[in-house]
């Protein structure tokens, strides 16, 4: 990836400060570094992550250059969007320095980049996991059963971990698992609603066209001015179940590792800018609906949710947490939770698809002013799309009872 302009913080002084303490060395030297953008245009829009590739010595007279690679989380870069996530990254700052330190008191697993020490607490700094064979999956892709499998296995470690150190620590993990997108008081909520009703008029005028599902067509149109309260009142803290969660938990938000026979083998979770405090079936339901595959989402749910329930069962009993959660318990929240299936079903095709937006500014606008957003989702929600690929959403959707709910929902209203 190509080389681009530092940031004004980052110099060799800056590099060699991080060394130091990070090495516990401090006679390095830094001689030399490179920055690159961590990853492509359009594959994260809160940040710009930087890759670093730093040269050093371990003292003046040290005749051979040593070598790491490091990645620093830099601030968002656009207008509107930095007015939006302002506290985004403060949160992942927060994810890092607070919440991993606990994490680590009570189990050694591996669930995220190790952070490295910096030299401006504003800044957050990743060991590079490029460096030990991580690849991110192609988003537009999605996830096979093997890549989905190791998701859930270390969301529900995440999640029961964090259940026992909001034991522990409960304020801090309300803290900083405030909702960060669907409430009321909040800027990127211009953002979601744009979304909201551009995304599901697009699903609606697709659904008209199929014979199967030409149904639900009205049920989605129906349901577009009262989606935003009911995303608000769905993603709220849960009655019965509440942990950390990652917040967005899509394929540019992971690591894998593969094996020599190409085999998915390792995971780690990246970008913890929208944890969130709520049921942890919110981070279950992101991820099937942003990144699984249809074959996952129509035939492999069911062991996908068993894993879960063993693993987080499991965890906790290792933590000697006498907690345990049910199969029924999590799809029961995952009906609760239908709003956000459907939203993320219907809004994410512009930022998961083979050449996806690189820009979320034009999505900052207002209802009277979204000509733009309208030709942006109907540039995604074209002919092999919605022939191909809308009917099996929606005959997913209609499986795990989101139309169910959201008919029940509107003969409430009515």
């Amino acid at each position: 990836m190509k080389e681009i302009p530092s940031p004004i913080f980052l110099n060799s002084e800056f590099l060699a400060e991080c060394l130091r303490n990070e090495l516990r060395n401090q006679q390095i030297i830094v001689q030399s570094y490179n920055t690159s953008r961590a990853v492509p245009p359009g594959e994260n829009f809160n940040c710009c992550p930087l890759r670093v590739r730093i040269y050093f010595k371990n003292h003046p007279e040290d005749s051979k250059l040593h070598f790491i690679s490091i990645i620093i989380k830099a601030d968002p870069n656009e207008s509107q969007t930095i007015d939006a996530v302002n506290t985004f990254h403060f949160t992942e700052i927060q994810f890092y320095s607070k919440f991993i330190p606990e994490i680590r008191k009570l189990a050694s697993t591996q669930l995220a980049p190790k952070s490295l020490f910096s030299p401006k607490v504003t800044i957050v700094i990743l060991e590079d996991l490029q460096e030990q064979g991580f690849k991110m999956a192609k988003k537009a892709k999605m996830l096979d059963f093997d890549h989905c499998l190791l998701y859930f296995k270390s969301a529900a470690i995440l999640h029961a971990v964090s259940f026992v150190v909001h034991q522990n620590n409960p304020s801090l993990l309300e803290y900083i698992g405030k909702e960060k997108l669907f409430a009321y008081d909040l800027e990127i909520s211009v953002m979601i609603k744009n979304c909201i009703r551009n995304g599901q008029k697009c699903l609606s005028e697709c659904a008209e066209k199929t014979d199967i599902f030409k149904k639900y067509s009205q049920l989605i149109k129906e349901t577009i001015p009262f989606l935003w309260d009911m995303l608000v009142e769905a993603l709220k803290p849960s009655a019965v179940l509440n942990t950390i969660n990652q917040g967005d938990p899509w394929t540019t938000n992971m690591m894998f590792k593969y094996d020599e026979g190409g085999n998915v083998c390792d995971i780690r979770l990246l970008d913890f800018q929208l944890v969130r405090y709520g049921s942890p079936v919110s981070d279950l339901v992101y991820f099937i609906w942003t990144s699984a595959t249809h074959e996952v989402r129509s035939h492999r749910l069911d062991e996908l949710y068993h894993v879960y329930v063993e693993i987080f069962n499991k965890t906790l009993r290792e933590l000697n947490c006498n907690k345990s959660i049910s199969y029924e318990l999590i799809r029961n929240e995952e009906r609760r939770l239908s709003p956000l299936a459907i939203y993320l079903m219907a809004m994410y095709r512009p930022f998961n698809s083979e050449n996806s937006v690189t820009s979320v500014e034009p999505f900052f606008c207002k209802e009277n002013e979204d000509q733009e957003v309208q030709n942006i989702y109907r540039k995604y929600y074209d002919e092999e799309f919605c022939s191909y690929h809308v009917p099996r959403y929606l005959e997913q959707l209609e499986s795990v009872g989101v139309f169910h709910y959201l008919e029940q929902c509107r003969q409430l209203r009515n």
